[in-house]
């Protein structure tokens, strides 16, 4: 394995977009580079691999061409100020990236709910060309009256304010329903689903019933007056 140190590992604010990264690949001397990294995965078939492939084939790069597509189009539709969303969503989000927060949030934290609904409400000429595809039952399911669903998936590192996007994302959807009954595109009721007692007693601070004590307000997710219609 080669050594992969580089002089300067943090290059970037978390509170701001990646303007530089550092480019590092098998074999290679790390190159810094300039912009974003694009998105990306490596992928190793598991049924060719052997004890001696694992330790030294990283796989196949793929580019995540969607992903990188919607970051392109979520960024021209931020500088564009939002264009489609509702009144509700602008109050949020404009509540999301005030000056003077006491608790700025990461652009991390930022990015993944504004993907999300930028995906949902977006103007139809921010949104071409993305398609995302539905995750269809299988034909037997179908004929018992099964429907195909919508899966968009925030995929985010360890530390980086997952359960904080969760409190935006429940947020920004209750609160819109709660303003427009008749919009299907919201719903009132969150599902979530934690792998054990642990991580769920902790989730429960995505209660707004806990009031004060809730992400909605310790993160500053939700304007006060409106803390009321959230419960």
């Amino acid at each position: 394995m080669s050594n992969f140190e580089v002089t300067e590992p943090i290059l970037n604010s978390p509170f701001e977009e990646p303007r530089e990264h550092w480019w590092i690949l098998e074999g290679e001397t790390p190159e810094r580079r300039p912009g974003r990294r694009f998105a990306h995965y490596f992928y190793r078939d598991p049924r060719a691999a052997t004890r001696e492939s694992a330790e030294t084939d990283v796989g196949t790069m793929i580019e995540l061409k969607v992903v990188t597509r919607i970051r392109e189009r979520l960024a021209a539709w931020r500088t564009a100020g939002y264009r489609g969303a509702s009144r509700t969503t602008h109050e949020l989000l404009a509540y999301w990236g005030r000056e003077g927060r006491k608790q700025p949030l990461f652009f991390a934290q930022r990015e993944a709910a504004e993907t999300v609904i930028f995906l949902t409400e977006a103007r139809a000429d921010f949104r071409q060309g993305i398609e995302v595809p539905r995750d269809e039952p299988s034909d037997d399911k179908k004929e018992n009256g099964y429907a195909g669903f919508l899966r968009y998936a925030c995929k985010m590192a360890t530390g980086s304010g997952k359960s904080t996007v969760m409190a935006m994302l429940a947020a920004w959807s209750i609160l819109n329903k709660l303003a427009d009954r008749s919009d299907a595109r919201f719903s009132d009721v969150v599902l979530i689903v934690c792998p054990n007692v642990t991580i769920r007693d902790r989730l429960r601070e995505l209660d707004p019933e806990t009031g004060d004590a809730s992400l909605y307000r310790t993160r500053e997710l939700v304007p006060p007056h409106l803390m009321p219609l959230l419960t």
